[in-house]
């Protein structure tokens, strides 16, 4: 996917002598741009991409982020964030939606922010996860050659990573609100969930078909065992199988309506996969929570 290379063309009147130009590189872009026409047709942009990195001393590695900034960004105002985990497959669909939804006034226009992995078939493992599961998903049990410090465990530094860091150099270097959302699948909405028993910055998570069987449910355990208490919204989706996934996925949002502090809202995808759900629970979950 074409990330960092595109860049606002904005305030291009309808007479120009480079609109035809500009049509045929919308047109070749069409999958990794969103091109729209605003007000009258008196102009033309084009969603704007931008890979950074930085430096983490808590993971000790360089780590790239990418940057998609809504339509007609100005340091004058100010937006909020959407920080969207496996940004690899997640990135461009999460910021063509926001920065479509935004420029029709159907969501708050918002930067998005996507975290790619260094690795994802190991280091996404490290990085989302905070223990060593000795259960699988479907609840069999395991013992460490499934899950130990080679593919798991190390949550707690990129969650340092995210907040002292990632966070802090996102609202540095563009103008935002410090209103942050947080979108994790998987792995990712389980690390979402875990970290409600910490002192987190997100106003609101989004936690599609999240991995709540990891170590028996170890996110609902930390839950229950604290006394939460700051405003959040959050946008669950889940779907059946297996029978194990779901029942941790249900004890968990059993535990959260119990919360007079969170704003739940729930989807259960019967006739979708694992993976098929993000889509629609995207589009469904940023228009609730981000107007």
């Amino acid at each position: 996917m074409l990330i960092g290379l595109i860049y606002t063309l904005c305030s291009i009147g309808t007479n120009s002598k480079h609109m035809l130009k500009l049509e045929k590189i919308a047109t070749a872009l069409i999958f990794t741009s969103f091109v729209i026409n605003v007000s009258a047709q008196d102009s033309i942009c084009i969603a704007k991409s931008i890979e950074h990195t930085i430096y983490s001393e808590y993971l000790d590695e360089d780590r790239s982020y990418w940057v998609s900034l809504p339509l007609n960004y100005s340091d004058s105002l100010k937006y909020p964030v959407i920080y969207v985990f496996d940004a690899e497959w997640r990135f461009e669909l999460t910021k063509t939606i926001t920065f479509e939804l935004g420029a029709w006034n159907k969501i708050k226009k918002s930067i998005v922010v996507g975290i790619p992995h260094i690795d994802w078939k190991e280091k996404r493992g490290i990085d989302l996860t905070f223990s060593q599961s000795r259960i699988e998903y479907d609840g069999e049990e395991v013992d460490s050659t499934w899950y130990n410090a080679s593919n798991s465990g190390g949550g707690m530094k990129f969650y340092n990573y995210l907040t002292k860091e990632l966070i802090p150099r996102i609202n540095r270097d563009y103008s935002t609100t410090n209103h942050e959302t947080l979108i994790g699948h998987s792995y990712g909405g389980y690390f979402g969930g875990y970290i409600l028993s910490m002192d987190h910055p997100f106003e609101t998570l989004h936690i599609y078909d999240p991995s709540i069987w990891f170590s028996d449910g170890e996110v609902t355990k930390l839950f229950k065992k604290i006394n939460y208490h700051k405003p959040t919204k959050i946008h669950l989706t889940y779907q059946p199988e297996p029978g194990f996934h779901r029942k941790k996925v249900e004890e968990f949002i059993k535990e959260l309506t119990k919360n007079s502090h969170i704003e739940l809202t729930t989807e259960f995808y019967n006739s979708d996969t694992h993976n098929s759900l993000f889509l629609d629970s995207f589009y469904k979950g940023i228009t609730k929570t981000n107007r």
